[in-house]
């Protein structure tokens, strides 16, 4: 993490204040969260939702001002010609102080399996980087449990001396950007000599790996090249929105404008209806006074009032003497109904000619006969 944060440092040097001031707080705010930012990958778009997520909660916060960054590389002045010695242990398979003069141009380390051949190679690492890499791969919390004898239980730094230019012993001190590129891991260095068949795109991968800048190389990968819309609005959708509110506001706007004349016959009316309704009276107090408030009824409300509430009766007689009256009358009605059909019957069993001719004939046997009329 320390060198993907170094690299990434280095990377800001490279931006001015002619860099877009968007560009710059973007920056800034993948350095104030880069341990959160670099565990993550492009594998369905965990990167760049944080990223998202991070931008819309510090946006308006995260600052412009590009950080700046101190190289101890550039910075520290050690000329140093060689290294002289180097003194180890306790430190990982060493029990005891070792002391090896390396005070030539070319030091062949050799020895069977366990003789400390690894160990002196991370002795050298932890003296000049400060760390051993393998600690952090093996995630161990503290790294002296990974440094330490495990015959003594115990742990020395190790200390490297170095000649400089003038021939005198000088200290080293630790100094990961000074001297990182000084080791090249051994599973490296053949893949590093089949360089030249690769293409540029591998070539420039494998001299990271080389250098042991792979770390780096995976985290500026994982960047994705676009912002994908469905990850985050780029279109402005909201912003599209609010512009349609705002033509929908300026037309009402001059719909309101518009209706003066509507208005002014409003008013006009509502003086006629309050004249009508009492002459002096204003439509304020017309309306007062027919349609109330939630403290007074109106007229209209009283009137309402009145119209629900249940008649008085006009006379003594209830409703069930009334039917039972109206039950006689409706008897009475049929009875005579039947009677005036019977009647109609009967008087068409009678015939006026016969009853005529029986008369005349009643006549003229006895002239002294004079019916009845």
């Amino acid at each position: 993490m320390k060198m993907i944060r170094d690299e990434y440092m280095r990377f800001l040097q490279t931006l001015d204040e002619t860099t877009p001031e968007n560009v710059r707080k973007m920056a800034n705010l993948i350095l104030d969260n880069l341990d959160d930012i670099v565990p993550l990958s492009t594998s369905h778009g965990h990167r760049i939702k944080k990223i998202i997520e991070l931008a819309e909660r510090d946006w308006e916060t995260v600052t412009s001002v590009l950080h700046t960054y101190s190289d101890q590389a550039t910075d520290t002045q050690q000329g140093i010609k060689c290294l002289a010695n180097l003194r180890v242990g306790p430190f990982r398979g060493f029990a005891r102080q070792e002391e090896f003069n390396l005070a030539s141009s070319l030091v062949l380390v050799f020895g069977p399996n366990g003789s400390g051949k690894s160990s002196f190679c991370e002795a050298l690492v932890y003296g000049l980087l400060g760390h051993v890499e393998e600690a952090e791969n093996k995630r161990f919390r503290n790294h002296a449990h990974y440094l330490k004898n495990a015959f003594t239980d115990s742990f020395e730094e190790p200390e490297i001396e170095a000649l400089d230019l003038s021939g005198n012993h000088t200290p080293i001190e630790a100094n990961e950007p000074f001297y990182r590129f000084c080791f090249v891991e051994k599973n490296r260095i053949d893949s590093f000599s089949r360089i030249a068949s690769l293409a540029p795109q591998k070539q420039t991968e494998l001299i990271s790996t080389l250098f042991g800048l792979e770390n780096f190389n995976n985290f500026v990968r994982n960047f994705s090249p676009s912002l994908d819309p469905k990850y985050i609005d780029l279109s402005g959708n909201k912003q599209e929105l609010l512009k349609q509110k705002r033509l929908d506001l300026a037309g009402h706007t001059q719909q309101l404008a518009n209706s003066g004349e509507d208005i002014e016959a409003i008013t006009k009316l509502e003086l006629e209806v309050a004249e009508e309704y009492r002459k002096g009276s204003s439509f304020e107090q017309a309306a007062f006074e027919l349609m109330g408030n939630e403290d007074e009824k109106g007229l209209i409300s009283k009137l309402d009032s009145d119209l629900q509430a249940q008649v008085p009766a006009k006379c003594n007689v209830t409703y069930e003497e009334l039917m039972s009256h109206k039950s006689e009358i409706d008897l009475i009605y049929t009875n005579l109904e039947e009677k005036l059909a019977t009647l109609n019957k009967n008087s068409e069993k009678v015939s006026f000619k016969k009853l005529y001719e029986a008369v005349v004939s009643l006549h003229d046997a006895e002239s002294d006969f004079l019916p009845c009329v």
